[in-house]
């Protein structure tokens, strides 16, 4: 059987620590006698779509994705609609996608499983044409992802920090969603549009999602007295917020949210700020991903 060919893209400030021991982790465990691989280290934001183009046009096999969510965005929307596969070496603090893929935490793990992982094909999604493989949204969560993207702090802390500052000042916004043909009209703290289960950190927003059904799953978290918010978050850990009575869930294939003003976003994790209607919209079966066999 002939090589693979590989190539792994490490962003070396993803996370919490500096990636320097990656290639030294990639060297002692990856299965030589399976794969030839290379080492490419994103330098600037968008880097990593530029170096997964062109190992699709130098034929490679697979692209590994080294670092966090936001990283796995970059390379994944480089790899859509190709045969080139995505694996995903978790180097970020968060590690939502990975971890809902079965891929852990750990690098060293991760390139062992990667030796033996077979290939599944998933569904990926776009919000105004900018692609994502996990969940993208509006509301609360998106603002709070935007203020920990212009932040210095990094992990976890800077989630917390940043949820607690806005928790009770946020306002709620008034929305109409549109899934597909059905209206709906609401006030909400999030609308989640989620083509796989979780955050970062085991934080489980939509365990009824599926990857591969060609289906976004719409949570919508109702107006309420914030300290009812506060109250439901030990169902993120038991995969039981859309059974909450604050929660409204939907499925369908195209996705319009209308605001009032703009609204703050985020797909995989990274937050920005959007001046228009947001179109969510779902690409069936559209890249294929390396998993645990």
């Amino acid at each position: 059987m002939s090589q693979q060919k590989i190539r792994f893209i490490i962003n070396p400030f993803s996370g919490l620590s500096r990636k320097k021991n990656v290639p030294a982790i990639i060297k002692k465990n990856i299965d030589t006698a399976k794969f030839t691989y290379d080492i490419a280290f994103t330098e600037y934001a968008g880097h990593a779509i530029e170096l997964a183009k062109q190992a699709v046009a130098e034929n490679y096999d697979a692209v590994i994705a080294v670092g966090g969510d936001g990283s796995v965005n970059e390379v994944a929307s480089s790899l859509i609609g190709t045969k080139v596969k995505l694996g995903i070496l978790p180097g970020g603090s968060g590690n939502g996608f990975a971890m809902h893929l079965g891929l852990g935490r750990n690098i060293k793990k991760a390139v062992q499983i990667l030796n033996t992982a077979k290939s599944i094909t998933i569904d990926t999604c776009e919000l105004n044409e900018r692609s994502f493989v996990n969940l993208g949204g509006t509301g609360f969560d998106a603002l709070v992802a935007y203020r920990a993207k212009q932040s210095t702090l990094r992990g976890l802390w800077a989630y917390t920090k940043f949820a607690m500052l806005e928790a009770w000042r946020y306002p709620i916004e008034k929305y109409k969603i549109i899934i597909d043909n059905q209206i709906v009209e609401a006030e909400c703290l999030v609308i989640e549009v989620a083509n796989a289960q979780m955050f970062g950190y085991n934080f489980v927003i939509a365990p009824e999602a599926k990857f591969d059904d060609g289906l976004l799953d719409v949570l919508l978290v109702k107006k309420a007295p914030k300290w009812r918010y506060l109250f439901s978050l030990w169902r993120f850990f038991n995969a039981s917020f859309h059974k909450s009575s604050l929660v409204e869930s939907y499925t369908g294939k195209d996705i319009k949210i209308i605001g009032k003003k703009p609204m703050p976003v985020h797909i995989d994790g990274e937050g920005y700020y959007v001046g228009e209607d947001l179109h969510f919209t779902v690409k069936p079966l559209s890249l294929e991903v390396l998993v645990p066999a």
